[in-house]
């Protein structure tokens, strides 16, 4: 363009100054083009969920809807729904591995081929699309900031063929303010390259395990038996801890108590009767061999991490690790909390000059009974050096215009947990006096303790029905002196029993979940346990899902039993894959791959030798049968939990009892399209989740056919067909 306009004018120009002119007007018209091309140029913006799109959006002032996405102001913000690219299963790499065959292990990928989900194949294509625009010069990942947020955002990135340079939006908060700093400082997206690492060697080591295992289990007993990296030593937990109850036998004791001026005091434990009899007998003057008044401090609890928010609505309110994760992102999503996977209990430096306009806020928003100010000590919720991806979950200044009576009983309840933890983080230390005093009466020793409040501090701010509730009745000692005679004026014996281990509950399981392995790790590791903050919710869950574990107790507190299937199978599981500390080993090189601190080779180069050798090492257990009994009739694995699915009258049930799926054989979709729900054909369906029919017959014309129809089965059991022709095409 820039040469014909300079031929038009050069054609006119017979002297110097029209040479000058003539440059100028060059140069002018190649700087139009070339502004014009850079205002031309787009930022497409790539969130986890439409949600978090739309308040992207809403900042940047994208406000024009289309199909799958929003546009304007130089930005396309669109959003993935879920892992829209997932690893292809062993099918995918030979034909052979659809059967399962104890001759085909190990499974061990040379090239790792990933697949498009089959229920987001339409909006995979319309980001594919988006990525290929030609005004679209660079992307922003702003998927949830970690670890499963980067690799969805990569695989759909790599999957789709992008090479355009990309950014990172790294936010701790969904704020308008957090969103238009976050996009001032964007990242490059290369400054991630090792925590999509480590996302890689998570994703494909939980794959190599779960397949191999799973298949080897399940063809050497006859049944289907999953088994996962994380999952199986998790179980194993439970199902060592139910073992440790039933061999219990609890066994009596007993302890003497003498009544003294005001206060009682105790002897040690003894296993007879009689020991504690004779004891009584000889009591009539305690002579004070012991007395000790410190004054103590206790610091109020730190701030909520993921892990600490889901143990504490477990104890309190009674909810699951899942239905807590849960309400908090809804919260997350709605600007009223920080981000929540999160496995730190502090703050950053540069957040303390507004937190105590956040505290106050909080303190009249969510109010204590009788506490009318409250003290706010930053300094002890703020650490730089205890944050690493993410500060603890804390609220937002959006609390202030939040209608609370609009929010869902559920989100209400952890929204004012979280708030008010703030408060009490923030708060006076507890102050009390602790007085010991012992005594010797008869040649016994007798001890009492006693307390007394100086300062309430954090203490009188907690709720009545929190787990971090003052003590209760605690007895006020006197004030006496070492060599001091005091007259028994009674004794008692006290009979008790020795308790068994308690059953896992939600909270007590998450705990050892995020212990485990630490006894057997060195102490500056920083990240020890099974599974991460993000993950252990969703471990529980399927391990109920698929009935390994099964929930029993009041609507409040619930314990997590493990089932027998789930006992059978930690049974004939060697010690190297249900062991904790090995996996919590795993999590802990996983971080270090995060950090650049150690190979992803060399990581999964383990996770295939530990494999290879349960294969070529392990024996089935002998008199098996007895233990485990025989899945009869069944056509496959259910999609939805990985336990057998049944062939029954009116249908093809999963055989877990907690698991809502079935395919019913007077099938609606089927029937009009002149098919039905037959043996052969759940089979297939289960299989590879599509199948081939020949011959299908229009309910609306009467006409033939040849199609491919898929399933697609949703959280709650229910199934979804969709069909794509032979010559092109979709219907659903």
């Amino acid at each position: 363009m820039t040469e014909i306009v300079e031929q038009k004018i050069v054609s006119g120009c017979k002297n110097p100054f029209r040479t000058f002119y003539i440059a100028v007007m060059h140069y002018g018209v190649w700087l139009l083009i070339f502004l014009r091309k850079e205002q031309m140029q787009m930022k497409l913006v790539l969130a986890e969920k439409p949600s978090v799109a739309q308040s992207i959006a809403k900042v940047l002032g994208a406000a024009k809807r289309e199909d799958g996405y929003l546009e304007g102001n130089g930005y396309v913000v669109s959003w993935c729904v879920g892992h829209l690219v997932e690893l292809a299963q062993p099918e995918a790499y030979d034909a052979k591995y659809s059967k399962w065959a104890y001759a085909d292990l190990p499974i061990f990928p040379m090239d790792w081929r990933y697949e498009v989900s089959a229920g987001t194949r339409k909006q995979f294509g319309i980001l594919k699309k988006l990525m290929a625009r030609e005004d679209v010069a660079s992307l922003v990942c702003a998927t949830d900031a970690g670890r499963e947020g980067e690799l969805i955002f990569r695989l759909v990135y790599h999957k789709a063929g992008c090479r355009k340079p990309f950014e990172r939006l790294w936010i701790s908060s969904m704020e308008d303010v957090a969103i238009k700093e976050g996009f001032e400082n964007l990242r490059s997206g290369t400054e991630y390259d090792a925590l999509y690492e480590a996302a890689l060697c998570r994703e494909r080591a939980d794959w190599i395990v779960g397949i191999n295992a799973t298949r080897l289990f399940s063809t050497l007993y006859g049944q289907t038996l999953n088994v996962g990296r994380v999952m199986t030593p998790t179980l194993a937990m439970a199902v060592m801890r139910e073992a440790a109850i039933s061999a219990f036998k609890p066994e009596p004791f007993y302890t003497v108590q003498i009544g003294l001026d005001g206060f009682t005091a105790s002897s040690e434990r003894y296993k007879k009767k009689s020991e504690a009899e004779t004891i009584c007998n000889g009591c009539s003057v305690a002579i004070v061999t012991k007395a000790e008044c410190k004054e103590k401090t206790e610091k109020p609890p730190a701030l909520y991490d993921l892990t600490s928010l889901q143990r504490e609505a477990n104890r309190v309110l009674g909810y699951t690790a899942q239905q807590t994760l849960d309400y908090t992102q809804n919260l997350y999503e709605k600007k009223l909390v920080t981000y929540p996977r999160t496995d730190s209990r502090f703050l950053t430096e540069d957040m303390a000059h507004s937190l105590p306009d956040l505290v106050k806020m909080a303190f009249h928003t969510f109010p204590f009974p009788s506490v009318d100010n409250i003290s706010i000590h930053t300094e002890q919720v703020v650490d730089n050096k205890k944050v690493t991806d993410h500060h603890a979950i804390i609220p937002t200044k959006e609390l202030q215009k939040c209608n609370l009576s609009e929010l869902p009983k559920g989100e209400l309840a952890i929204l004012q947990l979280i708030s008010n933890r703030l408060c009490v983080a923030v708060g006076d230390p507890h102050r009390y006096a602790e007085t010991i005093i012992e005594l010797d009466c008869g040649g016994t020793v007798f001890s009492a303790k006693g307390k007394t409040v100086v300062q309430d501090g954090w203490k009188a701010l907690v709720q009545k029905n929190d787990s971090t509730k003052s003590d209760g009745n605690v007895q006020t000692l006197p004030s006496v002196s070492v060599g001091d005679e005091m007259t028994v004026s009674g004794t008692e014996i006290k009979e008790g029993k020795t308790s068994p281990p308690k059953h896992f509950t939600e909270d007590t399981l998450l705990s050892a979940m995020e212990t485990a392995g630490a006894d057997e790790m060195p102490d500056e590791v920083e990240r020890k346990g099974l599974g991460t903050p993000a993950t252990r919710a969703g471990i529980i869950e399927k391990l109920v899902r698929i009935g390994f574990l099964e929930r029993k107790g009041d609507k409040k507190t619930k314990h997590l039993i493990p089932t027998h299937k789930g006992t059978a199978l930690v049974t004939v599981m060697p010690e190297q894959i249900q062991s904790p500390s090995m996996t919590a080993d795993w999590e802990e090189k996983l971080l270090l791959i995060e950090k650049g601190e150690y190979a992803s080779e060399d990581f999964m180069d383990e996770i295939k030798d530990v494999i290879a050798g349960l294969i070529q090492n392990y024996e089935v257990i002998r008199d098996s049968e007895v233990l485990m009994s025989k899945e009869a009739n069944s056509i496959g694995k259910c999609p939805l939990c990985g336990s057998a699915v049944e062939d029954k009258a009116k249908a093809f049930f999963c055989s877990n009892r907690a698991c809502k799926f079935a395919l019913w054989k007077n099938n609606r979709y089927f029937a009009s399209i002149g098919k039905s729900m037959t043996s052969a054909t759940a089979q297939k369906l289960l299989g590879s989740g599509k199948i081939k029919l020949k011959n299908c017959k229009s309910e609306r014309t009467g006409n033939t056919f040849d199609a491919t129809v898929f399933m697609e089965v949703s959280e709650d059991g229910k199934t979804k067909f969709s069909m794509e022709f032979e010559n092109g095409g979709k219907r659903k």
